[in-house]
């Protein structure tokens, strides 16, 4: 900050000097002397205009001077700054390294936990605003709803991930979900969880489809994916499995 106030001062030191000096050229310029002006006198000006000469190149040195001693304030101004841009970039890696391996931990934990038994309640799904996705496009509010179900049902699926998939014309609504499961031992549970989803999911009235896509490790440590889907055709009606991988 200092740097760039000196930097700042030493511009207007050479301003000053310039247009000081450009004054004075211009005024000795603009002197013109009568003819019958003594000899006398114009040797006192030519004398002068050289004096006035000689300080215009003097000037000229300190404005060289002034702008060599800005120009390494500036390159050193520049190298600083560099420097502390080089400590921010590697605190920065510092902390995504830490937060990816935060996560990886994270991920393990969940994983190795024993998937719980969906509610009899529910999660509370009819109680999302469903209407006021339809009713005007906000891909902030859907984005809200969907990390909100994402935290409720990972007790029932593991780490999971829900995407909404709207179609406003159609006037329909899909629910994806993707994740990684943990033990393939927790495969009958997710499936009774699935089940029990699928049932909560008829109060959602436009909800049309439901998909879900779950990663799972066998005991050989060999990820297996375990999919599904329900559909219906009419809001009143229980939802279907049409569709499952195993």
């Amino acid at each position: 900050m200092i740097i760039n106030w000196i930097s700042v001062g030493l511009v207007i030191v050479i301003l000053i000097v310039w247009f000081r000096r450009m004054i004075i050229k211009v005024q000795l310029q603009r002197l013109q002397l009568p003819p019958n002006t003594p000899v006398s006198f114009q040797r006192k000006l030519d004398y002068v205009k050289q004096a006035e000469q000689e300080k215009h190149v003097s000037a000229l040195l300190i404005v060289a001077i002034v702008l060599a001693m800005g120009l390494l304030l500036t390159t050193y101004s520049l190298f600083q700054l560099e420097e502390q841009l080089q400590v921010v970039t590697d605190r920065s890696n510092q902390l995504k390294d830490e937060l990816y391996t935060l996560k990886k931990e994270q991920k393990q934990i969940i994983t190795k936990m024993p998937i719980k038994a969906y509610p009899a309640k529910g999660i509370g799904l009819k109680e999302y605003p469903w209407d006021e996705l339809f009713s005007k496009e906000n891909r902030e509010r859907q984005y809200e709803i969907e990390s909100d179900i994402s935290s409720k049902v990972s007790p029932y699926f593991g780490l999971s991930t829900t995407l909404i998939v709207l179609d406003i014309p159609s006037q329909t609504l899909n629910i994806a979900l993707a994740g990684d499961s943990g033990s393939e031992d927790n495969r009958k549970q997710i499936k009774d969880n699935i089940k029990a989803f699928a049932k909560e999911a008829k109060a959602v009235s436009k909800l049309t489809q439901i998909t879900f896509q779950m990663n799972l490790m066998n005991d050989k440590n060999k990820k297996k994916t375990y999919s599904c889907t329900f559909s219906r055709d009419k809001p009143d009606e229980e939802f279907t499995l049409i569709q499952e991988d195993d």
